[in-house]
């Protein structure tokens, strides 16, 4: 039966005390709360003397206790010899958090709950396991044990309270006087009502984006002079936010066991201007999963009504994205850098876009459908955004979560919306590798410009110029600029599936760009010797093919962007054509290198022109040589692991 139409039928007129009652236990909720943060914040003080005395009557006053002794009791505490906390006050606290249970425990009882004689037996069987703190000393380890919200190492008073609390959420729900908007409501003045309103109309903004999740069930009354109201934002029992609503002013107290998450929230609020109470700081070191919870208090002044409403309104709209937040940060680590994950998780949310249609559609197993998709097998403990690279895998990251959210709530197809994720990834990984092969492209141009300018050169001595120098200085130039394109070269291929093919690939490429530039080094002592013309006839040749090689070369890496396993027939053949030139003009190099080497042996005046002119046709032929290795590379590259997938 309901916990409603029993009262009616059982409890007669002493229902009219139920709803003080309870409002008296939900304030003595706050209470205890605080006293047990007070407790663990005291052994933490005791533990370091030297640092601070910590601050806490911002949660002080939104617990509405009223005693400051409570943060003076903070500088004298100390840790005795035989590791006893002693604390004034101490049997003070003992009894008034004994008081606050059973405050949190009389509506129940008196509502006739079948649970309460459970919570009944809890609490007296923890009060009498408790000790006595005579003379204000607390024994080794009782706060701990008090405070534990680790329901595996058994019972606590912390423990005890958050059931007590649950049960008194759900009692208040069924006092309900009536419904704004879907809050239960009841004992709320008429101006409290577009207060709720615009409470509700944010919540309702973005309450779709939780989907299928649990949560969010809002409830709203006036004790103490004030509008409370909470909402249970999901399933944890440590994850509690409360609105108090005073004039113009807004405190909102919010627990959670994340201290990562009760940032992010934190930080949501920035545009407001909303003054939170650093409690982490004062706590002195960050609270992890298995310690109790972090507690802040975040107040707001508004300045006129409509501003007020426009902050609650706010408040409610963000509450969605604290749902499975963690969860979501922890398995985007095997996706993104720590700092992105968090960074991505708070574009969503100002971007009203969330996180939960990810999770619905399977979260990691979803990118890796789309990595197997894209054919991309990341190396062991590889993370996507090192093999993307941090930015673009954050695009695509950013990408994902808006087309999971955005289809789900637009009724498409689960499938298509995979699909949609699966193509994105394989198409970037595709940009990545067009990128790569246009600075490769780029880096072929500048060879051709070596080749050209040596050519040039020798063509000008030849016929009785002697601007080799000059030709050198460029040909200097140039290849700075070729090192400059191989080092961006080197940033993308990390982002690349078998980043190594192209990393060889390019060095081999640079052999070519830096043979070249020593032979135009070379070239320019051709006049300091006097070496006769038609010993450079060879040479000349030489550099004719290289003119040609580097031509074919660039033709090659922009057919080589054009390649793709489902593209046109005639992107590849023209690919493999250049790819074949390129392996004809090697072999003439080599034949003309010979040439030259037997023509110098029979005339070549004396043993500097022997050595120059040799280590010239040399370094041609083998800037050749390394140009065909590159094609030969590449060929393989594309046939093996594009084409043939």
């Amino acid at each position: 039966m309901p916990v409603k139409s029993l009262m009616m039928d059982e409890l007669g007129e002493r229902a009219l005390l139920l709803p003080d009652l309870l409002a008296e236990a939900l304030a003595a909720n706050d209470r205890v709360k605080f006293l047990l943060t007070l407790m663990q914040t005291a052994e933490r003080r005791a533990d370091r003397p030297d640092g601070p005395v910590p601050d806490l009557s911002a949660e002080r006053h939104a617990a509405g206790l009223t005693d400051g002794s409570l943060d003076r009791c903070l500088a004298d505490v100390r840790r005795d010899a035989d590791g006893a906390l002693h604390l004034p006050g101490a049997a003070s606290l003992r009894q008034a958090v004994l008081d606050g249970i059973a405050a949190m425990r009389s509506p129940l009882a008196l509502a006739g709950l079948s649970a309460c004689e459970g919570f009944s037996a809890r609490e007296a069987a923890l009060a009498a396991a408790l000790p006595a703190f005579d003379d204000d000393r607390v024994p080794p380890g009782v706060v701990d044990a008090i405070t534990s919200a680790e329901r595996g190492r058994g019972d606590s008073l912390h423990i005890l309270v958050m059931d007590l609390h649950k049960a008194l959420n759900a009692l208040q729900g069924e006092l309900s006087e009536e419904s704004i908007d879907g809050a239960r409501v009841w004992r709320i003045d008429e101006g409290d009502r577009p207060l709720v309103v615009a409470f509700m109309r944010g919540l309702g903004e973005t309450a779709p984006l939780k989907f299928d999740h649990p949560g969010l069930g809002t409830t709203a009354t006036r004790a103490g002079g004030k509008l409370v109201i909470q909402n249970d934002i999901g399933t944890n029992d440590a994850h509690v936010l409360v609105i108090h609503v005073e004039g113009l002013a807004v405190t909102l107290t919010y627990t959670d066991i994340h201290t990562q998450r009760a940032t992010f929230f934190q930080s949501l609020f920035k545009p407001f201007g909303v003054r939170w109470d650093d409690t982490r700081t004062r706590q002195g070191e960050q609270v992890n999963e298995k310690e109790n919870y972090y507690l802040c208090v975040g107040r707001y002044d508004a300045p006129d009504r409509a501003s007020l409403e426009r902050y609650l309104a706010f408040l409610g709209s963000r509450i969605v994205f604290l749902i499975d937040w963690n969860h979501t940060r922890k398995l985007l680590r095997e996706f993104l850098s720590k700092h992105d994950g968090v960074r991505l998780l708070k574009w969503a949310a100002e971007n009203n876009i969330g996180h939960r249609g990810f999770l619905k559609l399977g979260g990691e197993q979803l990118l890796y459908e789309a990595i197997e998709f894209a054919q991309q097998t990341l190396r062991y403990g590889e993370k996507l955004h090192e093999a993307l690279g941090a930015e673009q895998a954050l695009d695509y990251l950013k990408f994902v979560l808006r087309v999971s959210t955005e289809g789900l709530v637009q009724g498409r197809s689960e499938r298509f919306i995979r699909d949609e994720v699966k193509t994105e990834l394989a198409r970037r990984f595709s940009g990545v590798q067009a990128s790569l092969l246009s600075v490769a492209s780029a880096h072929a141009t500048l060879i051709f410009e070596l080749a050209t300018g040596l050519r040039d050169g020798l063509l000008a001595f030849g016929e009785g110029g002697t601007d080799l120098d000059a030709a050198a200085a460029r040909a200097q130039h140039w290849e700075q600029e070729a090192d400059a394109l191989v080092s961006r070269v080197r940033s993308l291929v990390r982002r690349m599936h078998k980043p190594e093919v192209y990393r060889d690939l390019l060095h081999e490429a640079d052999d070519a760009a830096d043979a070249l530039e020593e032979a135009a080094f070379v070239a320019s002592f051709l006049p300091k010797l006097g070496v006769p013309a038609d010993l450079l006839m060879p040479v000349r040749r030489l550099a004719d093919l290289l003119v040609e090689g580097t031509q074919e070369t660039v033709k090659m890496f922009e057919a080589a962007g054009q390649v793709r396993r489902d593209g046109a027939r005639e992107d590849f053949d023209d690919f493999l054509q250049a790819v074949d030139r390129l392996s004809r003009i090697e072999h003439e190099t080599d034949r003309v290198e010979r040439e030259a080497r037997g023509l110098l042996l029979m005339q070549a005046p004396d043993f500097r022109v022997l050595e120059l002119v040799g280590t010239l046709a040399g370094l041609l032929e083998g800037a050749a040589d390394a140009l065909s290795r590159t094609a030969l590379m590449l060929r393989d590259h594309l046939v093996n692991d594009v084409m043939a997938g």
